[in-house]
Protein backbone atom coordinates (compact mmCIF):
# COMPACT_ATOMS: atom_id res chain seq x y z
CA UNK A 1 0.00 0.00 0.00
CA UNK A 2 2.88 2.33 0.73
CA UNK A 3 4.05 2.04 -2.88
CA UNK A 4 0.59 3.29 -3.95
CA UNK A 5 0.56 6.24 -1.57
CA UNK A 6 4.10 7.54 -1.92
CA UNK A 7 4.36 7.81 -5.74
CA UNK A 8 0.99 9.61 -5.69
CA UNK A 9 2.39 12.05 -3.12
CA UNK A 10 5.38 12.67 -5.36
CA UNK A 11 3.07 13.37 -8.32
CA UNK A 12 0.92 15.77 -6.28
CA UNK A 13 4.00 17.61 -4.98
CA UNK A 14 5.29 17.91 -8.56
CA UNK A 15 1.97 19.31 -9.75
CA UNK A 16 1.88 21.76 -6.87
CA UNK A 17 5.41 22.89 -7.72
CA UNK A 18 4.31 23.37 -11.36
CA UNK A 19 1.44 25.65 -10.28
CA UNK A 20 3.72 27.63 -7.97
CA UNK A 21 6.32 27.91 -10.73
CA UNK A 22 3.68 29.21 -13.15
CA UNK A 23 2.61 31.84 -10.61
CA UNK A 24 6.18 33.01 -10.09
CA UNK A 25 6.95 33.02 -13.84
CA UNK A 26 3.90 35.24 -14.50
CA UNK A 27 4.38 37.60 -11.57
CA UNK A 28 5.21 40.37 -14.06
CA UNK A 29 2.38 39.56 -16.50
CA UNK A 30 -0.30 42.25 -16.55
CA UNK A 31 -3.72 40.98 -15.52
CA UNK A 32 -2.40 37.55 -14.50
CA UNK A 33 -4.37 35.78 -11.76
CA UNK A 34 -2.52 33.36 -9.51
CA UNK A 35 -3.64 29.77 -8.90
CA UNK A 36 -3.52 27.43 -5.94
CA UNK A 37 -3.28 23.64 -6.31
CA UNK A 38 -5.39 21.80 -3.74
CA UNK A 39 -5.06 18.07 -3.07
CA UNK A 40 -6.17 15.61 -0.43
CA UNK A 41 -4.61 12.44 0.85
CA UNK A 42 -7.10 9.60 0.86
CA UNK A 43 -6.42 6.15 2.26
CA UNK A 44 -8.55 3.11 2.43
CA UNK A 45 -7.62 -0.30 3.72
CA UNK A 46 -10.11 -1.96 1.41
CA UNK A 47 -10.00 0.22 -1.64
CA UNK A 48 -7.80 2.52 -3.63
CA UNK A 49 -5.23 4.54 -1.77
CA UNK A 50 -3.20 7.58 -2.53
CA UNK A 51 -3.29 11.31 -2.98
CA UNK A 52 -6.29 12.43 -5.01
CA UNK A 53 -6.25 15.81 -6.72
CA UNK A 54 -9.07 18.21 -5.89
CA UNK A 55 -7.99 20.70 -8.59
CA UNK A 56 -6.46 24.08 -9.33
CA UNK A 57 -8.33 27.03 -7.88
CA UNK A 58 -8.05 30.46 -9.55
CA UNK A 59 -7.57 33.57 -7.44
CA UNK A 60 -9.46 36.51 -9.04
CA UNK A 61 -8.54 39.11 -6.44
CA UNK A 62 -7.69 42.67 -7.58
CA UNK A 63 -4.12 43.38 -8.65
CA UNK A 64 -2.33 46.66 -8.07
CA UNK A 65 -2.90 49.31 -10.76
CA UNK A 66 0.13 51.05 -12.28
CA UNK A 67 0.11 54.11 -14.54
CA UNK A 68 1.70 53.87 -18.02
CA UNK A 69 2.35 56.21 -20.95
CA UNK A 70 0.34 54.21 -23.49
CA UNK A 71 -3.06 55.88 -24.15
CA UNK A 72 -4.65 52.50 -24.96
CA UNK A 73 -3.49 50.71 -21.81
CA UNK A 74 -6.49 49.98 -19.58
CA UNK A 75 -6.91 48.60 -16.09
CA UNK A 76 -10.15 47.34 -14.59
CA UNK A 77 -10.76 48.39 -11.01
CA UNK A 78 -13.34 45.91 -9.73
CA UNK A 79 -15.34 43.21 -11.47
CA UNK A 80 -15.14 42.43 -15.17
CA UNK A 81 -13.06 41.17 -18.09
CA UNK A 82 -12.03 42.61 -21.45
CA UNK A 83 -13.63 40.77 -24.37
CA UNK A 84 -11.25 39.88 -27.21
CA UNK A 85 -11.59 37.83 -30.38
CA UNK A 86 -9.15 35.97 -32.61
CA UNK A 87 -10.02 33.75 -35.59
CA UNK A 88 -13.63 33.57 -34.52
CA UNK A 89 -12.83 32.56 -30.94
CA UNK A 90 -13.97 34.85 -28.11
CA UNK A 91 -11.90 35.01 -24.94
CA UNK A 92 -11.83 37.12 -21.81
CA UNK A 93 -8.84 38.72 -20.10
CA UNK A 94 -7.78 41.17 -17.40
CA UNK A 95 -4.66 42.11 -19.34
CA UNK A 96 -5.39 45.59 -20.65
CA UNK A 97 -2.23 46.19 -22.68
CA UNK A 98 -3.50 47.23 -26.12
CA UNK A 99 -2.12 49.02 -29.16
CA UNK A 100 -3.08 49.80 -32.76
CA UNK A 101 -1.78 47.48 -35.50
CA UNK A 102 -1.02 48.42 -39.11
CA UNK A 103 -4.68 47.99 -40.08
CA UNK A 104 -5.93 50.27 -37.31
CA UNK A 105 -7.31 47.41 -35.18
CA UNK A 106 -6.90 47.63 -31.39
CA UNK A 107 -5.08 44.45 -30.41
CA UNK A 108 -3.06 42.93 -27.57
CA UNK A 109 0.42 41.44 -27.80
CA UNK A 110 -0.89 38.13 -29.18
CA UNK A 111 -3.00 39.79 -31.90
CA UNK A 112 -6.37 39.33 -30.21
CA UNK A 113 -8.68 42.20 -31.13
CA UNK A 114 -10.48 44.21 -28.45
CA UNK A 115 -14.26 44.40 -28.87
CA UNK A 116 -16.88 46.95 -27.87
CA UNK A 117 -19.64 49.15 -29.25
CA UNK A 118 -19.00 50.66 -32.67
CA UNK A 119 -19.97 54.10 -34.01
CA UNK A 120 -22.08 55.37 -36.90
CA UNK A 121 -20.89 57.74 -39.64
CA UNK A 122 -21.47 60.70 -37.32
CA UNK A 123 -19.36 59.24 -34.52
CA UNK A 124 -22.32 58.28 -32.30
CA UNK A 125 -21.98 55.14 -30.15
CA UNK A 126 -24.08 52.18 -31.38
CA UNK A 127 -25.06 50.01 -28.38
CA UNK A 128 -25.83 46.41 -29.27
CA UNK A 129 -23.69 43.46 -30.22
CA UNK A 130 -19.97 44.11 -29.61
CA UNK A 131 -17.73 44.45 -32.66
CA UNK A 132 -13.93 44.56 -33.08
CA UNK A 133 -12.74 48.08 -32.28
CA UNK A 134 -10.40 50.06 -34.50
CA UNK A 135 -9.01 53.57 -34.90
CA UNK A 136 -9.07 55.07 -38.38
CA UNK A 137 -6.04 57.11 -39.39
CA UNK A 138 -8.02 58.87 -42.14
CA UNK A 139 -8.02 62.66 -42.21
CA UNK A 140 -10.94 64.63 -40.82
CA UNK A 141 -12.92 65.86 -43.83
CA UNK A 142 -13.89 69.55 -44.02
CA UNK A 143 -17.41 70.56 -43.04
CA UNK A 144 -19.09 73.58 -44.62
CA UNK A 145 -20.50 76.10 -42.16
CA UNK A 146 -24.28 76.26 -42.05
CA UNK A 147 -24.74 78.45 -38.99
CA UNK A 148 -22.70 80.92 -36.98
CA UNK A 149 -24.01 81.93 -33.56
CA UNK A 150 -23.05 85.39 -32.26
CA UNK A 151 -23.88 86.25 -28.68
CA UNK A 152 -23.49 90.03 -28.55
CA UNK A 153 -23.82 92.69 -25.89
CA UNK A 154 -24.22 96.11 -27.52
CA UNK A 155 -23.34 99.19 -25.47
CA UNK A 156 -26.55 101.10 -24.74
CA UNK A 157 -24.52 104.09 -23.56
CA UNK A 158 -23.06 104.85 -26.97
CA UNK A 159 -24.22 107.98 -28.81
CA UNK A 160 -26.39 107.21 -31.85
CA UNK A 161 -24.87 107.89 -35.29
CA UNK A 162 -27.22 109.91 -37.52
CA UNK A 163 -28.79 108.11 -40.48
CA UNK A 164 -27.27 110.79 -42.70
CA UNK A 165 -23.82 109.38 -41.91
CA UNK A 166 -23.08 106.80 -44.60
CA UNK A 167 -21.53 103.61 -43.32
CA UNK A 168 -17.93 103.01 -44.43
CA UNK A 169 -16.07 99.94 -43.20
CA UNK A 170 -12.79 101.85 -43.55
CA UNK A 171 -14.00 104.68 -41.31
CA UNK A 172 -14.54 103.66 -37.63
CA UNK A 173 -16.44 106.90 -37.03
CA UNK A 174 -19.30 105.55 -39.16
CA UNK A 175 -20.01 102.49 -37.00
CA UNK A 176 -20.26 101.79 -33.27
CA UNK A 177 -18.91 98.23 -32.89
CA UNK A 178 -17.42 95.53 -35.09
CA UNK A 179 -16.31 91.95 -34.72
CA UNK A 180 -14.89 89.21 -36.97
CA UNK A 181 -15.27 85.48 -37.31
CA UNK A 182 -14.30 82.74 -39.75
CA UNK A 183 -16.52 80.28 -41.56
CA UNK A 184 -15.63 77.41 -43.90
CA UNK A 185 -16.61 76.47 -47.42
CA UNK A 186 -17.25 72.84 -48.45
CA UNK A 187 -13.64 72.63 -49.64
CA UNK A 188 -12.40 73.59 -46.18
CA UNK A 189 -11.36 77.06 -47.32
CA UNK A 190 -11.51 79.58 -44.49
CA UNK A 191 -13.58 82.67 -45.21
CA UNK A 192 -13.36 85.73 -42.96
CA UNK A 193 -16.62 87.54 -42.21
CA UNK A 194 -16.67 90.89 -40.39
CA UNK A 195 -19.88 92.32 -38.96
CA UNK A 196 -20.48 95.98 -38.07
CA UNK A 197 -23.09 97.47 -35.74
CA UNK A 198 -24.27 101.09 -36.10
CA UNK A 199 -26.41 102.60 -33.34
CA UNK A 200 -29.10 104.73 -35.01
CA UNK A 201 -31.36 105.46 -32.03
CA UNK A 202 -31.62 104.53 -28.36
CA UNK A 203 -33.25 101.21 -29.35
CA UNK A 204 -32.26 100.54 -32.99
CA UNK A 205 -29.03 99.27 -34.60
CA UNK A 206 -28.15 98.71 -38.26
CA UNK A 207 -26.08 95.60 -39.07
CA UNK A 208 -23.54 95.44 -41.94
CA UNK A 209 -21.20 92.67 -43.12
CA UNK A 210 -18.17 92.15 -45.33
CA UNK A 211 -16.98 88.80 -46.68
CA UNK A 212 -13.28 88.33 -47.30
CA UNK A 213 -12.77 92.07 -46.95
CA UNK A 214 -15.45 92.92 -49.55
CA UNK A 215 -18.76 94.49 -48.58
CA UNK A 216 -21.93 92.69 -49.63
CA UNK A 217 -23.25 94.08 -52.93
CA UNK A 218 -26.46 95.80 -51.70
CA UNK A 219 -26.88 98.82 -49.38
CA UNK A 220 -23.16 99.05 -48.57
CA UNK A 221 -23.43 95.52 -47.17
CA UNK A 222 -26.36 96.11 -44.82
CA UNK A 223 -27.96 92.91 -43.52
CA UNK A 224 -30.79 94.60 -41.68
CA UNK A 225 -31.63 96.18 -38.33
CA UNK A 226 -32.11 95.05 -34.73
CA UNK A 227 -34.59 96.68 -32.36
CA UNK A 228 -34.56 96.36 -28.55
CA UNK A 229 -37.07 97.13 -25.83
CA UNK A 230 -36.43 99.31 -22.76
CA UNK A 231 -34.96 96.35 -20.85
CA UNK A 232 -32.40 95.68 -23.59
CA UNK A 233 -34.05 92.54 -25.01
CA UNK A 234 -34.16 91.97 -28.78
CA UNK A 235 -37.75 92.38 -30.02
CA UNK A 236 -37.58 92.87 -33.80
CA UNK A 237 -35.51 92.23 -36.92
CA UNK A 238 -35.97 94.08 -40.19
CA UNK A 239 -34.38 93.78 -43.64
CA UNK A 240 -33.13 96.68 -45.75
CA UNK A 241 -35.16 97.90 -48.70
CA UNK A 242 -32.83 96.06 -51.10
CA UNK A 243 -31.39 93.16 -49.12
CA UNK A 244 -28.58 90.87 -50.27
CA UNK A 245 -30.07 87.77 -51.89
CA UNK A 246 -29.17 85.53 -48.96
CA UNK A 247 -30.50 87.99 -46.38
CA UNK A 248 -33.96 87.50 -47.85
CA UNK A 249 -33.88 84.02 -46.26
CA UNK A 250 -34.23 85.56 -42.80
CA UNK A 251 -36.94 83.52 -41.08
CA UNK A 252 -36.65 84.27 -37.37
CA UNK A 253 -35.70 86.94 -34.89
CA UNK A 254 -32.08 88.05 -35.11
CA UNK A 255 -31.05 85.66 -37.93
CA UNK A 256 -29.45 86.98 -41.14
CA UNK A 257 -28.33 85.02 -44.17
CA UNK A 258 -24.85 85.99 -45.34
CA UNK A 259 -23.66 84.82 -48.80
CA UNK A 260 -20.12 83.64 -48.13
CA UNK A 261 -19.66 81.82 -51.47
CA UNK A 262 -21.10 83.77 -54.38
CA UNK A 263 -24.22 82.15 -55.82
CA UNK A 264 -23.70 78.87 -54.00
CA UNK A 265 -23.51 79.03 -50.24
CA UNK A 266 -24.98 81.22 -47.52
CA UNK A 267 -24.51 81.01 -43.78
CA UNK A 268 -27.13 81.90 -41.19
CA UNK A 269 -25.66 84.39 -38.74
CA UNK A 270 -27.76 83.91 -35.62
CA UNK A 271 -27.79 87.03 -33.42
CA UNK A 272 -30.98 86.11 -31.56
CA UNK A 273 -29.16 86.18 -28.20
CA UNK A 274 -28.02 89.77 -28.70
CA UNK A 275 -28.85 92.24 -25.90
CA UNK A 276 -28.36 95.96 -25.38
CA UNK A 277 -27.06 96.89 -21.93
CA UNK A 278 -25.23 99.84 -20.42
CA UNK A 279 -21.90 98.04 -20.48
CA UNK A 280 -18.90 97.55 -22.75
CA UNK A 281 -19.36 95.76 -26.06
CA UNK A 282 -18.64 92.01 -25.98
CA UNK A 283 -19.02 89.17 -28.44
CA UNK A 284 -18.70 85.39 -28.34
CA UNK A 285 -19.00 83.30 -31.47
CA UNK A 286 -19.09 79.70 -32.58
CA UNK A 287 -19.90 78.07 -35.88
CA UNK A 288 -20.57 74.50 -37.02
CA UNK A 289 -18.01 74.20 -39.83
CA UNK A 290 -14.42 73.03 -39.73
CA UNK A 291 -11.33 72.78 -41.96
CA UNK A 292 -9.71 69.42 -42.76
CA UNK A 293 -7.40 67.94 -40.13
CA UNK A 294 -4.88 65.17 -39.48
CA UNK A 295 -5.21 62.82 -36.52
CA UNK A 296 -2.75 63.85 -33.81
CA UNK A 297 -3.62 61.32 -31.11
CA UNK A 298 -6.27 59.35 -29.27
CA UNK A 299 -7.30 58.72 -25.70
CA UNK A 300 -9.66 56.57 -23.68
CA UNK A 301 -12.03 57.91 -21.02
CA UNK A 302 -13.12 56.18 -17.82
CA UNK A 303 -16.38 55.07 -19.46
CA UNK A 304 -14.43 53.22 -22.15
CA UNK A 305 -15.11 55.67 -24.99
CA UNK A 306 -12.09 55.99 -27.29
CA UNK A 307 -11.75 59.43 -28.91
CA UNK A 308 -9.41 60.54 -31.68
CA UNK A 309 -8.15 64.15 -31.79
CA UNK A 310 -7.35 66.09 -34.97
CA UNK A 311 -5.14 69.04 -35.87
CA UNK A 312 -8.21 71.20 -36.58
CA UNK A 313 -9.33 70.93 -32.96
CA UNK A 314 -12.07 68.39 -33.65
CA UNK A 315 -12.55 65.12 -31.77
CA UNK A 316 -14.36 62.00 -32.99
CA UNK A 317 -15.49 58.95 -31.03
CA UNK A 318 -14.05 55.70 -32.37
CA UNK A 319 -15.96 53.25 -30.17
CA UNK A 320 -16.59 52.19 -26.59
CA UNK A 321 -14.98 49.29 -24.73
CA UNK A 322 -17.39 46.81 -23.16
CA UNK A 323 -16.69 44.60 -20.15
CA UNK A 324 -17.95 41.09 -19.42
CA UNK A 325 -19.03 39.47 -16.17
CA UNK A 326 -20.02 35.90 -15.27
CA UNK A 327 -22.25 34.30 -12.65
CA UNK A 328 -19.39 31.94 -11.76
CA UNK A 329 -15.86 33.06 -12.53
CA UNK A 330 -14.58 29.78 -11.08
CA UNK A 331 -16.36 28.05 -13.96
CA UNK A 332 -14.23 29.78 -16.61
CA UNK A 333 -11.74 27.63 -18.51
CA UNK A 334 -8.17 28.94 -18.46
CA UNK A 335 -6.83 28.93 -22.03
CA UNK A 336 -3.52 30.72 -21.41
CA UNK A 337 -1.76 32.61 -18.66
CA UNK A 338 -4.23 35.49 -18.81
CA UNK A 339 -7.11 34.39 -21.04
CA UNK A 340 -10.26 32.52 -20.10
CA UNK A 341 -13.04 30.89 -22.10
CA UNK A 342 -16.75 30.81 -21.34
CA UNK A 343 -18.15 27.41 -20.27
CA UNK A 344 -21.49 25.99 -19.18
CA UNK A 345 -20.20 26.13 -15.60
CA UNK A 346 -19.41 29.86 -15.83
CA UNK A 347 -22.67 30.76 -17.54
CA UNK A 348 -22.90 33.13 -20.51
CA UNK A 349 -21.09 36.45 -20.47
CA UNK A 350 -23.09 39.50 -19.42
CA UNK A 351 -21.87 42.56 -21.33
CA UNK A 352 -22.11 46.20 -20.32
CA UNK A 353 -20.09 49.40 -20.19
CA UNK A 354 -17.64 50.16 -17.40
CA UNK A 355 -19.28 51.14 -14.13
CA UNK A 356 -22.70 49.75 -15.13
CA UNK A 357 -24.41 46.56 -14.00
CA UNK A 358 -22.00 45.85 -11.16
CA UNK A 359 -18.95 46.08 -13.41
CA UNK A 360 -15.76 47.82 -12.35
CA UNK A 361 -14.45 51.11 -13.64
CA UNK A 362 -11.71 51.65 -16.22
CA UNK A 363 -8.42 53.41 -15.57
CA UNK A 364 -6.94 54.87 -18.76
CA UNK A 365 -3.18 54.71 -19.41
CA UNK A 366 -2.77 52.11 -16.68
CA UNK A 367 -2.38 48.36 -16.28
CA UNK A 368 -3.32 45.89 -13.57
CA UNK A 369 -0.37 44.03 -12.12
CA UNK A 370 -0.44 40.29 -11.47
CA UNK A 371 -1.96 39.45 -8.07
CA UNK A 372 0.93 37.11 -7.25
CA UNK A 373 2.38 37.42 -3.74
CA UNK A 374 5.99 36.38 -4.32
CA UNK A 375 6.75 35.98 -0.61
CA UNK A 376 3.81 33.64 -0.18
CA UNK A 377 4.71 31.70 -3.31
CA UNK A 378 8.31 31.20 -2.09
CA UNK A 379 7.02 29.81 1.21
CA UNK A 380 4.68 27.47 -0.66
CA UNK A 381 7.56 26.37 -2.89
CA UNK A 382 9.73 25.47 0.11
CA UNK A 383 6.84 23.54 1.65
CA UNK A 384 6.10 21.66 -1.59
CA UNK A 385 9.80 20.89 -2.01
CA UNK A 386 9.94 19.38 1.48
CA UNK A 387 6.85 17.27 0.74
CA UNK A 388 8.44 16.06 -2.47
CA UNK A 389 11.70 15.15 -0.72
CA UNK A 390 9.86 13.41 2.13
CA UNK A 391 7.75 11.37 -0.30
CA UNK A 392 10.85 10.42 -2.25
CA UNK A 393 12.56 9.28 0.96
CA UNK A 394 9.50 7.19 1.84
CA UNK A 395 9.72 5.43 -1.52
CA UNK A 396 13.41 4.83 -0.95
CA UNK A 397 12.82 3.40 2.55
CA UNK A 398 9.93 1.24 1.32
CA UNK A 399 12.24 -0.15 -1.36
CA UNK A 400 14.84 -1.00 1.31
CA UNK A 401 12.17 -2.79 3.37
CA UNK A 402 11.04 -4.79 0.36
CA UNK A 403 14.63 -5.77 -0.39
CA UNK A 404 15.03 -6.96 3.18
CA UNK A 405 11.81 -9.03 2.95
CA UNK A 406 12.97 -10.64 -0.30
CA UNK A 407 16.33 -11.51 1.21
CA UNK A 408 14.85 -13.18 4.35
CA UNK A 409 14.21 -16.46 2.58
CA UNK A 410 17.60 -16.64 0.95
Amino acid sequence: MAFQINPSSINMASMRLAVIGNNIANSSTSGFKSSQFDDALATSMAGSSGSKAVGTQQNFSQGEITATSNPLDMAISGNGFFRVTSNGVTAYTRNGQFSVNKDGAIVNSTGDQLTGFGVDEKGQILPGLPVPLSISAADYLPIATDSAKLKLTLDAGKTPIPSTTIFNASDPSTYTHSTATSVFAASGTQIDVQTFYVKRSPTAWDVFASVGGTMLPANQGQLGSLTFDASGALINTTLPAIPPAAAAKTASLGVFGVPVVAGAKSVNFDMSNTVQFGTDFSATMNQDGSPPGHMVGYRMAGDGIITASYSNGQAVKMGQVVLASFKSMDGLALSSSSHWLETTNSGPASLNTAGAGGLGTLNASATENANVDLTSEMIKMISAQRVFQAAAQMVKKQDEVMQTVVNIGQ
